[in-house]
C-alpha cells in the first residue's frame, strides 16, 4: 500500500528537480556557448617605436613579439597571429567573443625588461574600429620573470607553462633577442649565428636558443645551397633539441617540416606536422606548414583545406600568413595576388621573396612590364636571399631582351649547382621555366626532371605553367608526367583530406 508523501516533502522534491534541470541547462548552455565561441584568436601587435622611447631597435621589438607568440602558443595553446603594426579596419571584429587584440609595449632598462601591453576584446571593438583599451603596465624586472608575469596576468587563463622557453640569465636573453633581430638582416646573418651558438653553450636547457640556432642555420643553408647536405643533419639536431625541451613548440615543428619538405621529403614533413597538430590543433603556423608540404607533393585539395582552416584561425583579412602559392597552382590568381601585399618587417619582404613572386605572377599573366619592375625590386633587396636575387636578375635580363647574357648567367648558376644536390625542387622548376623562355628546351627538360627528383611533385603546375609550354610535346615530358602522377597517387592515399577533419 502506497502512502502519500507529506506536502513539505513533495515541495522539496519538486524544487530539487527544478534546480537539477536548471543546473543541467546552465551546463549545457555554457558548453554550447564555449563551442560556439570557438578557439581564442589573438592578434598580437608589435610597434616600431623610437629607440629613445623603448630602449629597443625595431627588429628587437619584433623578436620580443616572436618570443611572446611562442609563449602564448606553448602555454596557452591559442591561435596567435603576430603583426608588426596595428591594422586598419578592426571594426570587422566587433562583438566577436573569441577575439583578443594585444598591443605589446616592451621597454628595456639596462638588462631589465618591462613587458607591458594593452588589450581589447571583441566586445570592446566598435563597429567604426574604435578600441576600448585596457592597459596592463608591468614593472621592469629580469626578462624571465617579465615573461612569467606576462603569462600569469594575461586576460585569458593560461593553463600551461613556458618552462625552458625564456633564457634565465638576462645577458643570455638579450643575446637571443639580438640574434633574432639580426635573423631578419641578411648582412648580419653570420653574426647572428655566432651569437646563437654562444647562447646554446651558455643555456643548453633553453628551447628558444636551440630553435633560433636551427632557424638561423636553415636560413644559412638557403643562402648557401652547397652546404645544405652537410649541415642538414646538424640543423635537424638543433630543432629536435628544442622540441625535446618543449614538445609542443610549434615553431620548431614547423621549421623541421620545412627542412624536410625542401629536401624533397614531403612525407616526413607531413608526418611531423600531423603529430604536432595533436598538441596544437589551433595553430595557424602548423597549417601553413601542411599547405607548403602538401602543395609540393601535388596534394592541392589538402593544401587548400589547410589554408582555409588556417585563415579561420588567423586574421588573414589583416595579414596573409604566407605566400599562397597553392592558389597559383590551382589557378586562383586573385587570392594568390592578395597574399603578396607588403608586410613591413617581415622576412618575406626583406628577403625579396614577395617582389619576386609579384613579378612571377605578372609573368604568368603575360604582363611583362610589371614583371620586369618587380624582378628589379627583388634584385635590389638589400637582405635578399642570393638564389632569389640571382634568379630575379635572370628573368629581368630575359624581359629586357638580353637573352644571351641571361642564358650565360643561368648556365653559370646551373653549373654551380651541379653536384651540390641542392634542396628545393620547387625553386628548381623556376630554373626550368627560365631555360624554356630562352628556347633551350634540352636544358629546360633536364631541369624539370631534376625538380621532380628533388621532390617537387605538383603535377598540376607542370601541366599548367605557361613558361613550360615548349616542353609539352617532348616524349621525355610525357614520361615525366606519368612518373609525377604515380608518385602523387601514392601520397594521396597516405594523406587523405580527412586528415584535417576536426576530432
Amino acid at each position: 500500500m502506497a502512502f502519500p508523501l507529506p506536502a513539505s516533502r513533495r515541495t522539496s522534491l519538486v524544487l530539487g528537480a527544478a534546480f537539477l534541470l536548471l543546473l543541467v541547462g546552465a551546463v549545457t548552455l555554457a558548453w554550447g556557448l564555449g563551442r560556439f565561441r570557438g578557439p581564442l584568436r589573438i592578434l598580437l601587435v608589435t610597434q616600431a617605436l623610437p629607440l629613445a622611447q623603448t630602449g629597443l631597435e625595431p627588429y628587437e621589438e619584433r623578436a620580443i613579439g616572436t618570443l611572446a607568440q611562442d609563449a602564448l602558443e606553448v602555454a596557452g595553446g591559442h591561435a596567435v597571429t603576430l603583426v608588426s603594426r596595428l591594422p586598419e579596419g578592426l571594426g570587422s571584429l566587433h562583438g566577436q567573443s573569441n577575439v583578443l587584440v594585444v598591443l605589446l609595449e616592451p621597454r628595456r632598462s639596462g638588462e631589465s625588461l618591462s613587458l607591458g601591453y594593452r588589450f581589447v576584446r571583441g566586445g570592446g571593438i566598435g563597429k567604426d574600429g574604435s578600441l576600448a583599451w585596457t592597459p596592463r603596465p608591468m614593472e621592469p624586472t629580469v626578462p624571465g620573470q617579465a615573461f612569467e608575469a606576462f603569462l600569469r596576468n594575461f586576460p585569458e587563463a593560461i593553463r600551461g607553462t613556458a618552462i625552458n622557453l625564456v633564457p634565465k640569465a638576462p645577458g643570455t636573453f638579450w643575446q637571443v633577442i639580438r640574434a633574432g633581430a639580426w635573423r631578419l638582416q641578411n648582412l648580419r646573418l653570420e653574426e647572428a649565428l655566432a651569437l646563437a651558438e654562444r647562447t646554446v653553450r651558455e643555456e643548453p636547457d633553453c628551447a628558444t636558443a636551440w630553435v633560433l640556432l636551427g632557424n638561423l642555420r636553415y636560413r644559412w643553408m638557403l643562402n648557401s645551397p652547397a652546404a645544405f647536405r652537410q649541415e642538414q643533419a646538424e640543423t635537424e639536431v638543433h630543432l629536435q633539441r628544442g622540441l625535446a625541451l618543449v614538445p609542443n613548440h610549434s615553431r620548431a615543428a614547423f621549421l623541421l617540416s620545412l627542412l624536410k619538405a625542401d629536401n624533397g621529403n614531403q612525407r616526413e614533413a607531413l608526418d611531423i606536422l600531423v603529430q604536432a597538430r595533436r598538441r596544437q590543433p589551433n595553430n595557424p603556423t602548423l597549417l601553413t606548414g601542411v599547405a607548403y608540404a602538401a602543395r609540393g607533393a601535388g596534394l592541392l585539395p589538402l593544401a587548400r583545406k589547410a589554408m582555409d582552416i588556417r585563415d579561420r584561425l588567423a586574421f588573414a583579412e589583416f595579414q596573409p600568413q604566407a605566400l599562397d602559392i597553392t592558389c597559383l597552382y590551382t589557378g586562383e590568381l586573385p587570392r594568390f595576388a592578395a597574399s603578396l601585399q607588403d608586410q613591413p618587417g617581415h622576412l618575406r619582404n626583406t628577403s625579396g621573396v614577395t617582389p619576386f613572386y609579384r613579378g612571377y605572377l605578372a609573368l604568368v599573366q603575360g604582363d611583362t612590364t610589371i614583371a620586369k619592375q618587380e624582378f628589379q625590386r627583388a634584385t635590389a633587396s638589400a637582405n635578399g636571399y642570393p638564389n632569389i636575387t640571382r634568379l630575379s636578375r635572370i628573368f629581368e635580363l630575359i624581359l629586357e631582351g638580353h637573352r644571351d647574357e641571361a642564358w650565360q648567367q643561368l648556365r653559370e648558376y646551373d653549373q654551380e649547382r651541379i653536384g651540390m644536390r641542392e634542396p628545393d625542387g620547387e625553386f628548381t622548376i623556376r630554373l626550368a621555366e627560365a631555360y624554356a623562355m630562352l628556347g633551350d628546351r634540352a636544358s629546360a627538360m633536364e631541369m624539370a626532371t631534376r625538380a621532380f627528383s628533388r621532390g617537387f611533385g605538383c603535377t598540376a603546375w607542370y601541366e599548367r605553367s605557361p613558361m613550360l609550354e615548349p616542353l609539352r610535346g617532348l616524349p621525355k615530358w610525357k614520361a615525366l608526367i606519368q612518373h609525377l602522377k604515380e608518385r602523387q597517387s601514392l601520397m594521396e592515399d597516405r594523406f587523405p583530406l580527412s586528415l584535417l577533419d576536426e576530432r
